[in-house]
């Protein structure tokens, strides 16, 4: 098994608002209905390799509700018993402050996949919540992604 972590670097050279945490908000235990416009922020991953797997268009999403989506698209080179795609991730604020893991002890897992020529593609996702006090604090660029297949 082969486990790499990758984090997001920036691509656009704009200076990094500092990191405002919601200093004595309450937790909540599920995502909040959201008191303004809801706010979005997402990051793609290039291209990843792991063995004899790949993972294409990597994208995660958080949502100032407190949701968020991760989805991929996987394949493999070579398998005769079905690969797994693993992936979780640590999220960051800007001054490299933890804020949360997910899936929380464990990981997202891609489908089983199958080699062939070409190798089929497989697109999958998964959706999880975080405390939406975490919001603002989190910088995508610094998402560590920590994979293996």
């Amino acid at each position: 098994m082969n486990s790499t972590v990758r984090r997001i670097t920036a691509i656009f050279g704009a200076g990094a608002a500092g990191a405002a945490l919601l200093a004595g908000s309450p937790a909540l235990a599920g995502p909040a209905r959201p008191h303004g416009p809801l706010e979005e922020k997402s990051v793609a991953w290039g291209q990843l390799h792991a063995g004899d797997c790949q993972q294409d268009n990597g994208t995660i999403v958080v949502r100032s509700d407190g949701t968020g989506e991760w989805s991929a698209t996987t394949l493999t080179y070579q398998t005769h018993s079905g690969d797994v795609w693993h992936s979780s991730f640590d999220f960051y604020t800007t001054a490299g402050y933890h804020l949360f893991r997910q899936p929380n002890g464990g990981t997202f897992d891609s489908p089983r996949m199958n080699d062939g020529n070409p190798p089929p593609r497989y697109s999958w996702g998964a959706k999880f919540t975080f405390n939406p006090a975490d919001y603002s604090g989190i910088d995508l660029y610094q998402t560590q992604q920590h994979y293996s297949c």
